[in-house]
């Protein structure tokens, strides 16, 4: 099945773009209604009307689906009914059946089919969809939607493609040591949860949007160059025709270093559960 497809190029805006081809990987057009949340625009703008995530604005309209990250319907099987889109997040998302009548949403993983059957319990199958603890799930298996807290819901590798690898327990045994989609590896309490299998729409990654108008649609304003300012707008700006940054590091708007600069704090109480960092030092 060709989850991607490409456009003829009978114009510019066509050329060289593929687009996810929904009508081979979605089973509903319309969401649950019982589960959609009114969301309000922001444009990158804290609760003080200031710009803190700048390139933010417009878009389509519409609303937040209710997700289910904490998996805590214990002990009782759901159906899948539905793969549908979501516009708010990278990954699809399946419509659960519970046999008690209640609809959830959760995120679709690889491989999950319309009609399967999954459950969240600690004496679960190994099967993707189902939900356990770190501890029950044997290593070199592949999860996702991991919490980093007990019962508080997944918070680890939930966008698209994404899975972390169980590498087993480390010498305390009260950890479990798991390798993520950045290469990075950490501990996490053997007690948080996790689903098996990966996410799903692993293909997000070969999209190509091909127009600026596609990415207003996603509610994304266009990036200026801080070559292309002034010499008063940024520290990049001024000179003659084309000119070097100047300085020995690039800069953020206001003078900051741009890059390479950590901005982890140093006593950030999780930092003695990583092991290895994604940048391998």
């Amino acid at each position: 099945m060709n989850k991607i497809k490409k456009l003829k190029p009978i114009n510019n805006s066509s050329r060289n773009t593929f687009v996810p081809n929904y009508q081979k990987i979605l089973t509903n057009d319309k969401p649950e209604k019982s589960l959609l949340k009114i969301l309000k625009k922001n444009s990158g703008r804290n609760n003080t009307g200031k710009i803190t995530v700048r390139h933010r604005g417009g878009g389509m309209r519409k609303k937040y689906r209710i997700i289910d990250f904490k998996r805590n319907k214990i002990e009782m099987w759901a159906t899948v009914k539905t793969i549908e889109y979501d516009p708010n997040r990278n990954a699809f998302i399946s419509l659960l059946f519970y046999s008690d009548g209640i609809k959830k949403y959760i995120l679709a993983p690889k491989d999950l089919n319309v009609g399967d059957k999954i459950i969240s319990s600690e004496t679960a199958e190994i099967k993707v969809g189902n939900a356990l603890p770190l501890e029950k799930i044997p290593e070199g298996t592949l999860v996702h939607n991991i919490e980093l807290r007990p019962k508080q819901g997944g918070k680890l590798v939930r966008s698209a493609g994404g899975g972390a690898r169980v590498l087993g327990f480390d010498e305390s045994k009260q950890y479990v040591i798991l390798k993520l989609s950045s290469s990075e590896t950490r501990k996490v309490l053997k007690s948080c949860f996790a689903t098996v299998g990966e996410v799903g729409n692993e293909e997000h990654r070969l999209i190509k949007y091909g127009k600026a108008g596609r990415k207003r649609w996603l509610g994304i304003r266009p990036t200026v160059r801080g070559a292309a300012m002034n010499a008063n707008d940024h520290p990049h700006g001024g000179g003659e025709g084309k000119a070097p940054i100047g300085r020995p590091s690039p800069r953020t708007k206001w003078g900051k270093k741009a890059m390479g600069v950590k901005t982890r704090d140093k006593n950030k109480f999780s930092s003695k559960l990583i092991l290895r960092r994604r940048n391998k030092k």
